[in-house]
């Protein structure tokens, strides 16, 4: 006796991932094709670019879709696209991403099946070269999870980690702050909605600005401590290629010259002498930067320096 199939369960939490990778880079199209004058093929399509190869997040969201879709490319331009252009197809894809689609996508897709549906014109429909799977059972997750995911697949489309130029410094090098950020077009003088998505999905954290056009804002969140919260939220799923950026990025950030201290060193290096009241408030004492300043205010006026044993101590050194 042949064996039943066996039955496919997809995680609602990869799912998330998946629609909010939909929401930074997928689109729904009503596609007319001049072969058949007054027919639509209804079609939902993924780009990514990818000098190395197919990108290894279509073909995650690919699997998450149920295998289904063709991915074609390399255009001129490196890009690869995932398509899903038989009706069947496309429908099942747009019923999983619906949960947790966001607004703009939604009604782009329900305006193209409008379209379809209503001007299909005289041709008779063709028949699927193959029949679509049937929609799959899918597993709960927690609302903190299915957020946090969506967030990761928006980051993975949309967002970057790099560092950015900070103020310039009296001493030292240039010092780049290091940054997460996700840009995204609305309407004019309106949040994108995915934006504050994003924003909440992450415990409120960030800020929201608007970005060049008077369309164009931009979600950021700066500081290390920051990058690793966000990372620590949304990891589980973010995409190999997200979680490299971030990593590369918060090591040329600690690479960087500090010129500031911290809790137990001084802007030099040293390790702190003692904490006392000076003006008020209590302010860590560094004796070794002291005797260097006032070493370097005798040379000032011209008094020699004491010849010692140890150059290292000398304030020219």
């Amino acid at each position: 006796m042949p064996t039943a199939p066996t039955a496919v369960v997809l995680d609602r939490a990869e799912l998330a991932w998946a629609a909010g990778f939909f929401d930074g880079e997928g689109s729904t199209i009503a596609r007319t094709l001049s072969t058949r004058p007054g027919y639509y093929q209804l079609n939902v399509t993924v780009p990514q670019g990818c000098r190395q190869g197919v990108p290894p997040l279509l073909k995650r969201f690919q699997q998450a879709m149920l295998g289904l879709g063709h991915i074609t490319g390399p255009s001129d331009e490196d890009i690869y696209m995932l398509r899903f252009t038989a009706r069947e197809e496309a429908t099942l894809v747009l019923r999983l991403l619906w949960p947790d689609l966001g607004d703009v996508k939604r009604a782009q897709a329900t305006h193209a099946i409008a379209l379809v549906a209503r001007t299909g014109g005289s041709y008779e429909r063709r028949k699927p070269r193959k029949s679509p799977p049937s929609a799959p059972s899918i597993g709960e997750r927690g609302q903190d999870d299915i957020e946090r995911a969506w967030a990761a697949g928006f980051l993975d489309a949309e967002g970057c980690f790099g560092l950015n130029r900070g103020r310039p410094r009296v001493r030292g090098p240039a010092w780049y702050r290091i940054r997460v950020s996700a840009d995204q077009h609305g309407a004019v003088g309106s949040i994108p909605k995915v934006l504050l998505r994003l924003q909440g999905a992450l415990g409120g954290v960030g800020r929201i600005d608007r970005h060049g056009a008077s369309d164009d804002y931009k979600w950021s969140v700066e500081g290390r401590a920051m990058i690793e919260e966000v990372l620590a939220l949304t990891s589980e799923w973010l995409g190999a290629g997200k979680l490299r950026q971030a990593h590369q990025a918060l090591a040329k950030f600690d690479q960087q010259t500090r010129l500031k201290g911290d809790a137990t060193r001084c802007v030099r290096g040293h390790l702190y002498t003692r904490v006392a009241m000076k003006g008020g408030r209590r302010r860590r004492i560094c004796n070794a930067c002291q005797r260097l300043t006032d070493r370097a205010r005798r040379a000032a006026v011209g008094i020699p320096p004491r010849p010692f044993k140890d150059v290292s101590r000398r304030y020219t050194h």
